[in-house]
């Protein structure tokens, strides 16, 4: 889903009171920012999701003793360390600033950056995606 679409689903949610005040000059651009941060937000929980299964996933699959037998002890330091590194990545995309600028602040935040960012995000997902297969690939693994 491209970052167009997401504002868009965001925006075909707007409730009746928002679509008729929507016509008050000034206040359509100002919601038009709004519904691009939002969409950024609810891509990144996405992101974060995937990663955060990913993460239990890789978890659940050293719990197995069976597994566990099968893995040296230098590479249940590496997952040790990927499932920490995992963390660090989900709390920084949580986290991460909304691309929110006050009406007088001397740096303004445009729509073009706006969808700039949800773009690389909507990249990330792929790349989380990415990572999720990998740990349940690790998973099927430590089963046989």
């Amino acid at each position: 889903m491209s970052g167009k679409e997401k504002v868009d689903k965001v925006r075909g949610e707007l409730g009746l009171f928002e679509r008729i005040i929507s016509y008050i000059p000034g206040y359509r651009g100002y919601k038009e920012k709004e519904l691009r941060r939002e969409s950024d937000r609810l891509v990144r929980m996405e992101i974060v999701n995937k990663l955060r299964a990913a993460k239990d996933t890789i978890k659940k699959s050293l719990t197995n003793p069976i597994a566990l037998q099968k893995v040296s002890s230098e590479d249940a330091w590496r997952l040790d360390t990927l499932t920490l590194r995992l963390d660090r990545v989900m709390q920084r995309i949580d986290r991460a600033v909304a691309g929110y600028a006050g009406i007088f602040d001397a740096i303004k935040v445009k729509e073009d950056k706006l969808d700039t960012v949800i773009q690389h995000d909507l990249s990330l997902i792929e790349k989380a995606e990415a990572v999720k297969a990998g740990a349940e690939a690790l998973a099927s693994w430590s089963k046989a």
